[in-house]
């Protein structure tokens, strides 16, 4: 692993610096502008509010049911009423929130329920009628008056659109072409050429409408993606001249019908780029239609830490017809590093790499949406306010989720009263602490130009985990210096910046927490900090020069930067002071105090006691009085150990039939064995757990950035010394006679380790990190670090158990068990069974 993942290093840095050297070259000749020039004063300069339509707001309820059975408040896959009339009259709590505008999901008329896969199209993306709104919204003078509302108000307005797609009228099944005769409340699209939409008519396949063609089983082929349907979603055939002038003609409709601002493009990288070049810029294309007008497209590309690929090829949208794209890659390290608890430097490198990018168009950040957990889903409000922090002081352009401001956790429950997912309780309310912090922060950044043109330049990261994060923002007009901690604990640094001795940097917002007093700039440059847990703060830099005191007191110590221990080290240490401090990776709350005899000191570094890699040691003498303190540099220290197998163990092949013997997969085509473990083993290095799983059928077709698909492994962990809890939560299961106190979640997308403090039937404990999950050598590998399991020295008897299933990506939940299976349903169950398809027990005896 060593030599791998040096090597993964060396590549990263090489990557980095191509990366930085090939967009100054190609800017320097092509003459692009940055963020600054480009955007300032426009789109640059706001922020939007997402709103699913559906969920929003009910304020016409006589459109909410229209007799097919495709209205039910109470079922999460059916219309629950929200409409156009609903967002007009909630506009008064949208603009206090501090937004410019609204994104609305496709307001367009919709296939109402398909049920080949038993779910509706109220959140509007199964075209019915790309030129009609739904019945269930409103009519278009509806559309016409919140369009009005809004541009009264000063408001954007930005209408979501699907240009890949329609709704799932046919499929091709074992070779043979069905139409989807039970789809409500028509077979077939209404609007013409779409409803060309049947195979074995000769006149109509001859059209080629659509590319004819069955369900993409795998998503990293290029051919498939751009091809074939996307779950089970009529593809449209994007290269025919008469399918491109349709689509033009439909959404032109919006712009001059309507006066929509912007489009926000669904699934775009499911389409050819050449597509874009005609529809946006072409003859009669969309920004010929309105002045000013903004395209953001959506292509959810995966990035793994320290790479550029999703970003470049993001990127490269700007150069066919889009001016504003989806920043997909900071989503993610903003979830992991400050929801997951992964390394800063994770972050650090992704604002570095958007410098660049920001110069040839604007990016649209966000940290959830409709297709996704909600970030605020198993963390404590902070948390969420801390990534929220980041994003408002980010250039881009930042779109807020509904229901944000409300501490929702459930990705598309209902705003207003007797919605899905409302509880009963109308959700409007601007006295909420997270409403009132939004609308601050959106305040915050509009007054400080260098948040939305600003040039981030990182001063300090974290290269092993959670905690600081350091960087300055500066533009024309200011710079700031922006601080955050994403550990539950308090940090202290010594670091060197290019601030002269004497500047004084003054906390001008606190978004959590922070600083109320100045921090002064010392000798040579240098800057200590001691940071809150789970904080951001950002710094404005003073006109004003403080005084700088040079302190007599001395230390020093002989562990050299870059030294490597392997076993325990004694370090010996000299000093002037009265009294030393020691912090091994900045944590200040685990100081080591040590009173130095005759001007010296020593003290040990225990490695089992440290993860393995890199590590940070800064020591602090006090000498006379408090003010006559020294800190040395901080050095940084590796930790290399051994790899011991701790457990292993085979499973039988074939017995991922469910406790009882009757589980089925689902039917979709992308379902395989996925869930079948074939292997499993544990080993540790010092106090880390690396907890490996070998699958009967690993797969990818979706492309998951971890490496795997259509499978989910529930971990967990028991130290025979702690209680915990034998419930497992959400898997309707519970253990009488064994507890567990640590549960590891991992998916092929993401993953999180909770305790087992607050855990219940029916949630997840308390989170506290993110383990990394990777696939090496056809096994999924899960590293769980030491300090979540305290730095154990030992294991013996502790108790591993795994168990398989999947995992909703858009509903957020364990996939459903019923006795029937469906395209993405188990089957042989009731939903009450344990969502359980296969387990394995590891038993670690002696180490």
């Amino acid at each position: 692993m060593k030599g791998k993942a040096f090597a993964n290093f060396l590549k990263s840095v090489v990557g980095l610096l191509l990366f930085g050297f090939m967009f100054s070259y190609v800017l320097d000749a092509v003459g692009f502008s940055d963020v600054l020039t480009q955007y300032k004063g426009g789109w640059a300069d706001k922020v939007l509010y997402m709103i699913m339509i559906d969920r929003f707001n009910d304020g016409e309820p006589s459109n909410n049911n229209q007799g097919k059975g495709e209205y039910n408040p109470r079922d999460g896959a059916k219309y629950s009423g929200g409409d156009l009339k609903g967002i007009i009259d909630k506009i008064d709590y949208i603009k206090g929130l501090g937004v410019d505008g609204i994104w609305i999901t496709p307001p367009v008329a919709n296939q109402w329920w398909d049920p080949w896969v038993n779910y509706g199209g109220y959140h509007g993306y199964w075209a019915r009628d790309f030129k009609k709104v739904d019945e269930h919204f409103g009519t278009l003078e509806d559309y016409k008056a919140l369009a009005d509302a809004l541009h009264k108000n000063g408001m954007k307005l930005i209408q979501d659109i699907v240009v890949n797609h329609v709704g799932n009228y046919f499929r091709f099944r074992n070779g043979k072409f069905e139409l989807n005769t039970g789809s409500i409340p028509t077979s077939a699209p209404t609007q013409y050429p779409f409803s060309l939409n049947n195979y074995n008519d000769p006149e109509q396949r001859q059209r080629a409408i659509y590319h004819w063609t069955p369900d993409i089983n795998n998503y990293s082929d290029p051919e498939q993606k751009l091809n074939y349907q996307m779950s089970g979603l009529d593809d449209l055939n994007t290269e025919n001249p008469e399918v491109v002038e349709a689509l033009k003609d439909s959404y032109a409709y919006w712009i001059k019908e309507i006066g929509v601002d912007g489009f926000r493009v669904d699934t775009a990288m499911y389409v050819q780029k050449s597509f874009f070049d005609e529809f946006f810029k072409g003859n009669n294309g969309m920004f010929s239609l309105k002045p000013d007008f903004i395209a953001f497209g959506e292509t959810w590309l995966s990035s793994k830490p320290y790479e550029n690929t999703s970003d470049l090829e993001i990127a490269s949208y700007f150069e066919h017809g889009f001016n504003s794209m989806l920043d997909f890659t900071l989503m993610e390290d903003i979830r992991r590093v400050i929801k997951g608890g992964q390394p800063t430097d994770f972050l650090a490198y992704r604002l570095t790499t958007r410098n660049e990018i920001l110069k040839r168009g604007l990016l649209v950040t966000f940290i959830d949406n409709h297709d996704m957990e909600r970030f605020g889903k198993g963390v404590t409000p902070n948390i969420t306010m801390q990534a929220l922090g980041l994003l408002l002081t980010l250039p881009g352009m930042p779109v807020i989720y509904y229901g944000t401001e409300q501490y929702f956790e459930e990705t598309r429950a209902s705003m207003f009263n007797g919605g899905w997912g409302s509880f009963g309780k109308s959700h409007f309310n601007p006295d909420s602490d997270m409403y009132k912090f939004i609308k601050n922060a959106i305040e915050f950044r509009k007054s400080h130009p260098a948040t939305r043109y600003g040039e981030v330049e990182i001063l300090l990261s974290e290269k092993r985990g959670s905690g600081l994060l350091i960087y300055t923002l500066k533009c024309e007009e200011e710079e700031l210096m922006v601080v955050l901690n994403t550990a539950n604990d308090s940090r202290i640094t010594n670091f060197k910046t290019k601030y002269e001795p004497g500047t004084t940097l003054e906390p001008i917002y606190n978004a959590v927490g922070g600083f109320g007093t100045p921090v002064v700039v010392r000798t040579d440059g240098y800057i200590t900090l001691r940071v809150p847990p789970r904080t951001f703060t950002v710094f404005g830099i003073s006109q004003e020069k403080s005084e700088v005191y040079t302190p007599t007191t001395t230390v020093g110590i002989d562990l050299k930067d870059g030294d490597t221990i392997k076993a325990l080290r004694e370090v010996v240490g000299t000093t002037t002071g009265k009294t030393v401090y020691v912090y091994i990776d900045r944590k200040a709350e685990n100081e080591i105090k040590i009173e130095p005899k005759e001007g010296k000191f020593t003290f040990t570094i225990d490695p089992f006691k440290l993860d393995p890699g890199e590590h940070v040691l800064l020591v602090r003498a006090v000498g006379r009085n408090v003010r006559d303190t020294v800190y040395t540099s901080e050095i940084r220290f590796a930790v290399e150990l051994e790899k011991k197998l701790l457990a292993e163990a085979k499973d039988p092949l074939g017995d991922d039939i469910g406790p009882n013997g009757t589980y089925v997969y689902p039917t979709d085509a992308t379902f395989k064995r996925q869930m079948d473990i074939v292997e499993a083993k544990v080993e540790s290095i010092g106090s880390t757990l690396v907890i490996s799983i070998k699958p009967r059928d690993l797969t990818k077709s979706w492309g998951p950035p971890n490496g795997f698909d259509h499978v989910t492994y529930q971990i967990f962990i028991d130290d025979p010394n702690r209680k915990g809890t034998g419930v497992l939560p959400l898997q309707n299961y519970e253990f009488d006679n064994w507890d567990w106190d640590w549960e590891v979640f991992a998916t092929g997308w993401s993953s999180a380790i909770y305790t087992s403090q607050s855990a219940t039937k029916d949630k997840f404990g308390t989170q506290i990190g993110s383990p990394e999950v990777f696939v090496e050598d056809e096994w999924v590998k899960i590293i769980i670090k030491g300090e979540w399991l305290g730095n154990p020295s030992s294991f013996a008897g502790w108790t591993i158990y795994i168990t398989s299933w999947d995992y909703d990506g858009i509903e957020n939940k364990f996939r459903p068990l019923q006795q029937e299976p469906k395209a993405y349903i188990m089957g042989g169950g009731n939903p009450t069974d344990p969502l359980i398809m296969d387990d394995v027990w590891l038993e670690i005896e002696g180490e």
